[in-house]
């Protein structure tokens, strides 16, 4: 309101200053007129002049100022012209990882790892794996909240296999989680028919017993991390070479502890730092909160199970469960042959609310027997060995889980199905 008066204000005083213009122009026209008739100046030019200044002959009255007004106009103020405000935006406070103090988020081994993350090919890599391995990510977030245990474990399994299901190792360490074969027991189950270290879920609760178990014996979870990686027997012995000192960072800087082991536990470190201050080191790293929130159907472990005391062949009962195949091995991954074991309760996994489909599909299937195992000897071909059994080359690799065109080594098993 007061910056309309003010321009009000404005207007006036130029209007004002215009008419005392043409006042003061029209006083001197008149007086040139004046002194031009009283010089005896006459005929048709002066008739002219006359005319073109005829509107003088009635100046108009000129018009006193407001002095009132005058004085409120000194006293208006004219405010300043400002550019838009912006909203000035408070950068990302750190967060705190729980068990992580801050001395071990500076150590130096950390910080070579996080400038490594850092980098823009790392960095990508690291959103890769993360994000290629969602929902598998979320399950293993959600077990290890409900389990109390450190929130950088959701990231342990990048630095095991980079999160991937099927990962195999040089040394013979399988899955997510990377377990041996001589580690399993008696968390996973590990024989002919069935491999749960390439089962995503069951591997992450047989990984988180194990951790849970180096912590109830070292007390410390830098230790267990560190144990879940060379063993608790090789940490036991580290900790009494360093004279009974249960620090890992004291491990690691003093030699006591493998090369591997010693950056195990700054790497995850890092990467978890990462993760979770992803907006703070201004990286690209979803959190996925919205959906972690929401965990619906096989993203928080919610499947249908059911349960066979007999080897039946898992794409088959994809077919007559009118399923895609590849989604039912998917979620059954630990079944190598393709099938369930032919004599011990095997659980088979399904897509939520499947269960009755399921159900009505084993009613119509027949079980597979297993009358032969066989073992590949020199000049053996499945072409001969199909003969040699009178059954088909496609039904002995749907069995085993080969190709057609598979080259046979000697000493192989191979399981031979029923007529």
């Amino acid at each position: 309101m007061r910056k309309i008066i003010v321009i009000q204000a404005l207007l006036f005083l130029c209007a004002s200053a215009f008419c005392q213009e043409v006042v003061s122009t029209g006083s001197i026209t008149a007086s040139t007129s004046s002194t031009t008739a009283s010089t005896g100046s006459t005929g048709t030019e002066s008739s002219d002049t006359a005319e073109q200044l005829s509107f003088t002959e009635e100046p108009m009255e000129e018009v006193a100022p407001d002095d009132a007004f005058i004085d409120l106009l000194k006293t208006a103020v004219i405010p300043e012209i400002h550019p838009l405000d912006t909203i000035e935006e408070t950068p990302p406070s750190h967060i705190a990882i729980s068990f992580v103090s801050d001395e071990a988020l500076a150590k130096p081994q950390v910080e070579a790892f996080r400038k490594m993350y850092l980098s823009p090919k790392w960095s990508a890599l690291l959103r890769t794996y993360l994000e290629s391995a969602m929902e598998y990510r979320l399950y293993v977030r959600k077990a290890v909240q409900d389990a109390k245990m450190p929130e950088m474990l959701e990231y342990l399994p990048v630095v095991e296999s980079n999160y991937k299901t099927n990962a195999k190792s040089s040394s013979g360490a399988i899955g997510m989680w990377q377990f041996m074969a001589n580690s399993v027991w008696p968390f996973l189950t590990l024989n002919d028919f069935v491999d749960e270290r390439l089962d995503p879920w069951k591997s992450t609760e047989a990984a988180l017993k194990k951790l849970t178990d180096n912590y109830n014996f070292f007390n410390d979870w830098l230790l267990a991390i560190g144990a879940y990686n060379c063993g608790v027997g090789a940490m036991n012995r580290a900790i009494k070479r360093a004279g009974g000192v249960k620090d890992f960072w004291y491990l690691a800087e003093g030699g006591f502890l493998s090369k591997q082991t010693a950056e195990y536990v700054p790497k995850l470190i890092a990467i978890a730092d990462l993760a979770i201050n992803s907006q703070y080191y201004g990286i690209d790293i979803p959190s996925h909160d919205e959906e972690f929130e929401l965990l619906e159907n096989e993203k928080n472990g919610n499947f249908d199970y059911i349960t066979v005391k007999k080897a039946y062949s898992i794409n088959q009962l994809a077919q007559e469960m009118r399923l895609d195949s590849a989604t039912l091995k998917r979620l059954n991954p630990s079944y190598t042959m393709g099938m369930t074991h032919p004599s011990k309760a095997s659980e088979i996994r399904l897509p939520l609310g499947m269960k009755q489909s399921a159900q009505d599909a084993l009613a119509n299937m027949t079980p597979v027997e297993f009358p032969i195992k066989y073992t590949v000897v020199a000049g053996d071909s499945l072409w001969s060995i199909s003969r040699k059994y009178k059954t088909t080359v496609s039904a002995i690799c749907e069995l085993n889980g080969i190709k057609e065109n598979a080259i046979l080594k000697i000493g192989k098993i191979l399981y031979i199905p029923s007529k």
